[in-house]
This record gives structure tokens, C-alpha cells and sequence, in this order.
């Protein structure tokens, strides 16, 4: 009797109807059930709801009507705690572990579970690599980085790791969505017998806020990828073998609040499963993004006396909008134009989302700018700042070394994370030409961040300047994947 107390202690119990009122304990492994509706409807699964990265189980009932709308239209319901800053291996171990206990608590009827960012990948892991897949019929999945973010590319760059490690975003969730290492996840995941044993449905955003809103920098940054809602872009929302259910204007936090998507994927938590329409069937075929901006400058650092740097803006520029992230509120801080103009801060927010949550996001906007060096300035801080240009010279830039109007130097740094979760810094030049990283470079298994700055001068002797982040996977094979 002593052992089964501590076996029953050691396992985390489900709160009952009624219990939730309040937030979430957050005590990973913990979960939740709703109040049962007045009849249940035997077609009608019971749905598990995952929560994503910084998040906990109460997100979907704390300033969301996602769980009273799902009881209203009829649905049991389960909310489970993951853990809100580790990579999908831990948070998938877990949940599979769970989803057989809640597959129980509810008389072995097949569950749906559905997945808010990161708490997709989550389930996948769940289903696919720790064998969740029997207790589960449906995955759906609102706006989940199933091939990354860029953000999270940038957040683990040379030019803005600091910044996001003092705000506390530095963690092994956070460093299991790059970009390089998700195109790995792919790799083992998509060819798995696993992988065709559940059916997944996809929602993607479109939506990222007005100029100034806290989710309006992050869209912007993202914009050079394609469509997104402000933390995940569209075709990082679309998982391999997956069917596309709607791809509309929510931003990250709409999509998954109960008034905007519920009824758009109440159709997949069904017995009987909706046709699928041949326009969803031809775009689950699209690419899963283009490649690295050619639309941005990122600068950072550390202004221990004061902020002052610059960046060039070159001939041509239809118009610029820069996001300046600090750890302080800056409204002193200005923007000074090549003819001497100066420029006040357009819009002032903290960032709620992911990646750099806690940061005050700065925002100018500049339309038909001078050519020459722009300046920004302001008291002392640590600050991260990205400049998302208009400019038709983008496309010619994303050829590279191969365009033949530009001349451009290539300077690459690197930051290499090891599978134990040490990093160290490194300079492209040797072993590489002109600056640029060879796939040959990667001699370690980890993940490989790459930050290349590119100065350069156009077809008329026009200077200009960008910066291209991505993230690469090498596996024990020496495989790079990208």
C-alpha cells in the first residue's frame, strides 16, 4: 500500500469539471478536464489541447474562449502542461505518456489532439517517435513552426543571442526551432512508418498587426520568408503529408482562440471526415519557404556610454521600417537621415511573442528614403535592431556571388551549438572562399548559425549593405540539412 501512495503521489492527477476557473499549476505532466456537455455525442471526439512554447494549459481558457467554445458546440474536453522551455524529445516523451491516461480517463475513444505553435511539433513527437499513435484518430495544428522560424534563427545568431538569452529565451525550445535543425526533425520524421498512422490538418496565419503592435516586427522580419502571422510563416505551418484547412488572417495569438478557428477545424474532430478540396491538396505541394533574407540589415550590441550605429540605405530604396528591440523603454531614441534630418520613434511596444518576450520594441517607418548612411541613437542600452527594406536590388542580392551586376564582399560568423547544448563562436575564411561557408566547413554534429554580413556596390557604383541568417543540421553522417 506505501508503494502505490507514492506511485499515485509521483503521477500528476487531472483537475475535474469545475477546476477551470483559475490559471494552470504549469507542473509539467499535469492536466486537465472540462466540465462534460449536457449530452455527449458519441461522433464527436474528445479533444486534448497542447499548448505551445512559453505557454501553459490555461492559455486556452485565460483570455481565450477556446475551451467554453468547445464545450458549447458539445466536446469533452483535456488540457495538459507541458514543458514550457524544452525541445519537442522531452515535451513528445511526456505527452505520449499522458495521451494514454487521458485515452483511458475517457473510455479508450480515439482523441483528437490539438496543437498551438510549438505544442504540434510537440504532438508529432508524441505520435511518431514515442508510439502516442493508437490513442489519437486526428492532429490539428494552429500555426506550428513544423519547419521552423526564423525567429528562432535569429534569435540564436551571432548579432542577437545575447539579447534573447537577458530576457531569459534562450532555452532548448527555443534552439530545437531553427530553421536547420527542424529541416533535420523532417528528415527522421517524415519518412517514419509512424507518420502515416494519424491524419494531420493545418491552420495557417496571415495576419501580423498594425505598424507599431507588439506582433508588427516580427511579420516585418518574416516578410522576406512569405506570408506569416508575426512569429510562423505559412508554409512552415504546413506539415509533410498533411491536409491544409485554412491558411487566413489571424495573427499567431488569434489563431488560436476559440471565436476565430474553432469552427474552421470542428469539421476535423468528427467521425465522419469532410472531403478534402482539390485546392488544399495542390497547395500542401508548395515549397516550404524561399531562402535566406535578402531584405534585411540586423545590427546589435551593447551601448555601455550610449546607442550610436549606422547602416546604409542605397540608391533606389522605395522605403524602410526599422525595429529597434532594447531591454529598456528608449522614447529618447532618434533615427538621423543622410541629410542631417532626424526622426522620432513612430511606435513603442513590448514584445508579447516568443522569442525575444520582455523586449520594448522601437518602430520608424520611412518612406522614399535619401541614399547614404542613416544613424540611430539614444542613452545607454543593450539593443538588437533589424531594418526591413523595399528595394528592387533584394532579388538581385539573393543571387549572390552569381549575380553579375553586384560586387560584394561576404563576411560570415557562426555559432555552433553542440548536442550538449554549449556553443562557440567561429569566423568564416579558412577553408572558405570569400567569406562564404562550404557545406565542407561542418566538421561536428549540432546546428550551425550563420550570420553573413554583405557590403557591397550595385551596377552604377551604388553602395549597399544586408545581412542573411539561416541555420543548418549536420548529423552523424555529416549530412548537412538546410
Amino acid at each position: 500500500m506505501s508503494f502505490i501512495l507514492v506511485l499515485l503521489l509521483m503521477v500528476p492527477a487531472a483537475a475535474r469539471a469545475g477546476d477551470l476557473g483559475g490559471g494552470s499549476s504549469g507542473v509539467p505532466g499535469t492536466w486537465y478536464v472540462g466540465a462534460d456537455p449536457s449530452w455527449i455525442d458519441p461522433a464527436k471526439s474528445p479533444i486534448v489541447f497542447v499548448h505551445g512554447y512559453n505557454n501553459s494549459a490555461s492559455v486556452w481558457w485565460e483570455g481565450n474562449d477556446m475551451y467554453e467554445t468547445a464545450l458549447a458546440n458539445g466536446y469533452q474536453t483535456a488540457f495538459i502542461d507541458l514543458y514550457a522551455d524544452r525541445d519537442m524529445w522531452e515535451n513528445g516523451a511526456l505527452l505520449a505518456q499522458k495521451l494514454k491516461v487521458i485515452y483511458d480517463y475517457f473510455g479508450q475513444k480515439k482523441l483528437v489532439v490539438v496543437g498551438y505553435s510549438k505544442g504540434g511539433v510537440d504532438a508529432q513527437t508524441a505520435l511518431v517517435h514515442y508510439g502516442a499513435y493508437p490513442y489519437v484518430s486526428n492532429v490539428i495544428t494552429l500555426s506550428s513552426p513544423h519547419h521552423g522560424t526564423q525567429l528562432s534563427d535569429l534569435a540564436h545568431s551571432s548579432t542577437a543571442w545575447w539579447l534573447a538569452a537577458l530576457l531569459g529565451n534562450n532555452n532548448d525550445a527555443t534552439r530545437s526551432l531553427q530553421t536547420g535543425n527542424m529541416a533535420y526533425f523532417r528528415s527522421i520524421t517524415d519518412p517514419h512508418a509512424n507518420a502515416k498512422l494519424n491524419r494531420y490538418y493545418t491552420l495557417g496565419g496571415t495576419k501580423w498587426g498594425s505598424f507599431g503592435s507588439a506582433t508588427y516586427w516580427g511579420g516585418l522580419y518574416l516578410s522576406s520568408y512569405g506570408s506569416n502571422d508575426g512569429v510562423v510563416t505559412v508554409a512552415s505551418s504546413r506539415v509533410p503529408g498533411g491536409i491544409i484547412v485554412r491558411e487566413g488572417a489571424w495573427n499567431h495569438t488569434m489563431i488560436r482562440e476559440g471565436s476565430y478557428t474553432f469552427s474552421v477545424f470542428k469539421p476535423y474532430t468528427m467521425a465522419a471526415q469532410p472531403a478534402v478540396t482539390a485546392a488544399n491538396a495542390s497547395m500542401e505541394s508548395e515549397s516550404s519557404g524561399p531562402g535566406p533574407d535578402t531584405n534585411q540589415i540586423v545590427r546589435g550590441g551593447k551601448g555601455d556610454k550610449g546607442i550610436k550605429d549606422s547602416f546604409v540605405i542605397e540608391d533606389g530604396a522605395e522605403g524602410f521600417k526599422l525595429a529597434f528591440l532594447s531591454d529598456q523603454r528608449l522614447p529618447s531614441l532618434k533615427l538621423k537621415g543622410p541629410d542631417g534630418k532626424e526622426y522620432n520613434v513612430a511606435g513603442i511596444e513590448k514584445d508579447t511573442s516568443d522569442f525575444f518576450k520582455g523586449a520594448w520594441v522601437h518602430q520608424f517607418e520611412i518612406d522614399q528614403p535619401d541614399a547614404g548612411k542613416w544613424t540611430v541613437s539614444g542613452p545607454a542600452a543593450a539593443y538588437l535592431y533589424t531594418v526591413g527594406i523595399e528595394s528592387p536590388l533584394g532579388a538581385e542580392i539573393g543571387m549572390g556571388p552569381k549575380s553579375k551586376s553586384l560586387k560584394a564582399t561576404y563576411k560570415t560568423n557562426w555559432i555552433q551549438y553542440h548536442m550538449d547544448g554549449k556553443k562557440k563562436l567561429k569566423e568564416a575564411g579558412k577553408g572558405s572562399k570569400a567569406g562564404i561557408v562550404a557545406d565542407g566547413d561542418f566538421t561536428e554534429e549540432g546546428v550551425y548559425n550563420l550570420t553573413t554580413e554583405v557590403k557591397g556596390f550595385d551596377a552604377k557604383g551604388k553602395p549597399f549593405e544586408r545581412t542573411i541568417i539561416e541555420s543548418v543540421y549536420v548529423d552523424g553522417f555529416g549530412k548537412v540539412h538546410r
